[in-house]
């Protein structure tokens, strides 16, 4: 009698009691679930015993009524005093079934990330070449874990407790002091906020300042982050064409519309290398002020330059008022330490500060105040010195392996800043190709193509930061090989 009341349930119903997979009261839990919502089991229909289904199940008693209590609980079934279990007779049917209703598909705002992709922006992988990524094994990691136990022991309930949307105002106040000196950034802890990085610094700034519409000039070649961030704004990117000087400020004016944004990377061109010169710096933000163009300054990279002092940040000559400052710490400290910093004119400080709390409310204390011992203590400009001297080694020995290794096959650039550098084919081949026969050899390459938009580039972009020098000559045979 027990199997024929259970033989609705023998039909579709198999127990997995194999380890790793999720417990018998769960199957059967979810098994009931798909039944009631696909209507195997109609509404109104009376279950058998738990007695029943426990025999004919091949469970026990206890797994049965366990899994029919969630299901009351949840209203899949209901109990009837002195009747039995029954399914529910107001469910909505076939709810699980992809193919029921048409997909209301994605917002026209989500349609702007259309052919747009993270790979080997983000999530990058610690192999040796690898793109932007700094040497993790010379951080300070004792120090770091000292200054984040002091942190917590003397400010737990700064520690644990909410947020500033804008950042705290100890370590505002340390950058600006930082920024002032490192930089010539004109700020102060007020016009400085908080972010998680500068890929969101980018996306705030896209939703503060541009309407559907508007038009963004942007470096050809240029950041995949920065066109990542823009797209779903709805905005109409503009490439500028890079030239061996950087951004060019006169092709500002021969765009067709005048663009209300342009965004550019000043101090290490991305990812040719290339700093811009005083002249074209004085004359784009003459344009931005005549014309009313905001200029958002991407600073990646701008601790390490190995020949002569760096040029003053173009926030620092423009004063504040057309140039939106972004930086991160990804580079000089380390990927996964996720926040960046961005300096705003005055007027746009609140209106940002709003939209950033909106996104995420706010940046995690406890980073910051460590960050804030960091640069307070000095360990900041210590560790930027020792990295430096560290990466123009791994540099020169990166150049010297490609002279030797790679003559007649790439031509590298000879940056003077940054953690990569550009090698350019002699043949122009096609370097998605080689990016690819590269990663097969256990090399991180990007390769340069994908990050023009209207030019036809054929090159790789060697980062040299995470791989030793004495490892260098091997890592170049290794790139030579995969490509011939």
């Amino acid at each position: 009698m027990a199997r024929r009341a259970a033989g609705r349930f023998l039909g579709w119903f198999r127990p997995d009691r194999s380890a790793g997979g999720p417990g018998l009261q769960q199957q059967l839990h979810q098994a009931v679930q798909r039944a009631v919502l696909s209507r195997e089991l109609l509404p109104g229909e009376r279950l058998p015993s738990s007695r029943a289904l426990a025999s004919d199940l091949g469970v026990s008693r206890n797994t049965v009524v366990a899994a029919i209590e969630r299901l009351v609980l949840e209203g899949y079934l209901e109990v009837r005093r002195g009747a039995g279990v029954f399914v529910a007779t107001d469910i909505v049917p076939d709810v699980v079934r992809p193919e029921a209703a048409p997909s209301p598909g994605l917002s026209d705002r989500a349609g702007g990330f259309a052919g747009l992709h993270a790979e080997g922006e983000f999530g990058v992988t610690a192999r040796a070449s690898s793109l932007g990524l700094p040497a993790l094994d010379e951080f300070p990691i004792e120090l770091w874990r000292k200054l984040a136990q002091q942190a917590l022991r003397r400010r737990p309930k700064l520690v644990l407790g909410p947020g500033d949307p804008q950042g705290l105002p100890e370590l505002r106040a340390a950058l600006a002091r930082y920024l002032s000196d490192t930089r010539g950034v004109v700020c102060t802890a007020q016009t400085i906020v908080i972010v998680s990085g500068a890929q969101q610094a980018l996306d705030l700034i896209g939703r503060l300042l541009l309407d559907p519409g508007d038009t963004v000039a942007v470096e050809d070649p240029g950041y995949l982050g920065v066109r990542q961030a823009l797209a779903g704004t709805g905005a109409r990117l503009a490439p500028v064409a890079v030239d061996d000087q950087g951004f060019d400020p006169a092709a500002l004016l021969g765009l067709k519309i005048v663009p209300k944004l342009a965004v550019l990377t000043p101090s290490h061109q991305f990812p040719l290398g290339m700093t811009l010169p005083l002249a074209r710096r004085l004359a784009l933000l003459k344009i931005a002020r005549d014309s009313g163009i905001w200029i958002v300054e991407d600073d990646y990279d701008c601790e390490y330059r190995y020949s002569g002092p760096p040029l003053q940040a173009l926030q620092g000559l423009d004063g504040g008022s057309r140039v939106l400052y972004v930086g991160t710490f990804s580079k000089v400290l380390y990927p996964g330490f996720r926040l960046g910093y961005v300096v705003l004119p005055p007027d746009l400080v609140e209106g940002f500060v709003r939209i950033k709390a909106v996104a995420d409310g706010y940046a995690p204390n406890w980073p910051q105040a460590i960050l804030t011992a960091f640069l307070a203590e000095g360990h900041m400009a210590q560790h930027v010195r020792r990295m430096r001297t560290l990466y123009r080694q791994r540099r020169t020995a990166l150049l010297a392996a490609l002279d030797h290794h790679a003559a007649g096959l790439l031509r590298p650039r000879r940056s003077e800043a940054g953690l990569h550098l550009v090698a350019e084919f002699a043949d122009g081949r096609d370097d998605l190709a080689a990016a690819k026969a590269a990663a097969g050899a256990g090399l991180g390459i990007a390769p340069l193509s994908k990050y023009a938009m209207t030019r036809r580039l054929s090159g790789l972009l060697l980062g040299f930061a995470a791989t030793p020098a004495p490892e260098m000559d091997a890592a170049a045979q290794r790139l030579v090989a995969a490509l011939r």
